[in-house]
């Protein structure tokens, strides 16, 4: 009786069910990569935590505009000065007006508040003392820088001998009184007594207004 033998595989039957097997346990592999992406990214995570298990996610001191405990300095319309002549009554205001002293239009280039001679002028608001000056034109002038280009000028004034160059000053401190007719700013000597009250904002003239309550007169 003849036995009848299974012929052996050829080499390349084998190659090609390796490579079939290859195939199918690459495609097993990049199916599962699949699945455990999608679950990552549509799994929702606690808000305010770390990719990293570690712990919640500190924040950063520098954000924090007070986290030096240090107010900020001024530089927009959110600075509220404080009526520099109390009692005063307001008079020319930042306008192009008719300057009767100079004989011609010009722009008035801030407020003057109307007071007897010897009234108390005060600090509108906090900073350093930048100026002091005594001119013909202006007479007796303060200016106080503020921070962040903002500046008060306080014009036509008696200057207090306390003040210095450089210092420190609070809000409300006293700064001077207002100059007898006799001693008025030249350009503005027909105004009578009275502080020429001005504001500049990184070297430019604005209306000093915007950074004045007149709503408490």
């Amino acid at each position: 009786m003849n036995e009848h033998k299974t012929p052996a595989d050829s080499p390349v039957k084998v190659r090609r069910r390796a490579l079939y097997t290859a195939l199918i346990a690459a495609g097993a592999l990049l199916v599962a990569a699949a699945i455990v992406l999608t679950v990552f990214f549509t799994v929702p995570r606690e808000p305010g935590v770390a990719d990293d298990p570690g712990g919640p996610v500190e924040e950063d001191p520098s954000d924090d505009d007070d986290a030096d405990g240090e107010p900020e300095e001024p530089g927009s319309t959110e600075v509220i000065f404080a009526l520099p002549v109390q009692g005063a009554t307001v008079g020319t205001g930042y306008t192009f007006w008719y300057n009767s002293t100079l004989d011609r239009y010009n722009l008035h280039t801030g407020v003057d508040f109307k007071a007897p001679a010897g009234t108390s002028v005060t600090a509108a608001y906090g900073g350093r003392v930048e100026s002091i000056t005594d001119t013909l034109l202006e007479g007796g002038k303060v200016v106080i820088d503020h921070g962040n280009g903002l500046k008060s000028e306080y014009a036509s004034i008696d200057v207090a001998d306390s003040l210095r160059v450089g210092g420190s000053i609070e809000r409300g401190d006293l700064i001077g009184t207002v100059s007898a007719a006799a001693d008025a700013m030249g350009n503005e000597y027909n105004e009578g007594e009275h502080l020429h009250f001005a504001v500049t904002l990184d070297g430019e003239s604005i209306d000093p207004v915007a950074y004045l309550d007149l709503d408490e007169k």
